[in-house]
């Protein structure tokens, strides 16, 4: 004779773990899905702060010839934590809520308008950057930068864009997805 409430009780068991099967790849996925996102939020944020970084030192440092190495040196100290900076742009903006110039977004300095550095610049020495045989900062020169407050126009604006790339932990999504911000600010007027 069979027992149903025993076999009742297999019976639930059963089903308990047929929905746990079934719901527990879903959670994961979501759980999963939400720290990627909180995790490419973090290295938005990440970069935001080192465009600001950067452009708060250049805007001050001005005509400086270390302007862009003191550039780099803020992005650097802004985005430790995101070891994927690709590439950093020191740009002459045209207004203060300009775009960054598509000619200098194609791998190099653009003469008058912009220099562009890549990751490996992040590190550089102070003597490196001020030896003759370092050109990145050719391109836009900080002592052609304007900061007197009497040229017409006024002082320039100074762009700094910054952009890494977010790798994915799962590699499942969001991998390999970049991550970039600019900031323009006016040079640091003198008179």
């Amino acid at each position: 004779m069979v027992d149903m409430k025993a076999w009742g009780r297999r019976s639930e068991r059963g089903s308990v773990l047929v929905e746990a099967a079934v719901i527990t790849p879903l959670v994961m996925t979501l759980l999963l899905g939400l720290v990627e996102f909180g995790l490419l939020a973090k290295d938005h944020l990440t970069v935001s702060n080192g465009s600001r970084a950067g452009a708060r030192v250049g805007s001050a440092a001005g005509t400086d010839s270390l302007a862009d190495f003191q550039v780099l040196q803020a992005v650097q100290g802004a985005t430790g934590s995101l070891a994927n900076v690709d590439t950093v742009v020191v740009y002459k903006a045209s207004t203060p809520s300009g775009a960054v110039p598509a000619s200098c977004l194609a791998g190099s300095g653009v003469a008058g308008l912009c220099n562009v550095y890549d990751a490996s610049d992040l590190g550089i020495s102070q003597a490196s950057f001020q030896s003759g045989s370092y050109t990145k900062d050719d391109s836009w020169p900080a002592a052609s930068r304007q900061t007197s407050q009497s040229a017409p126009g006024g002082p320039d604006y100074l762009g700094i864009y910054v952009k890494g790339t977010h790798n994915s932990i799962t590699n499942l999504i969001l991998n390999q997805r970049p991550v970039k911000d600019d900031v323009i600010m006016r040079l640091e007027p003198t008179l």
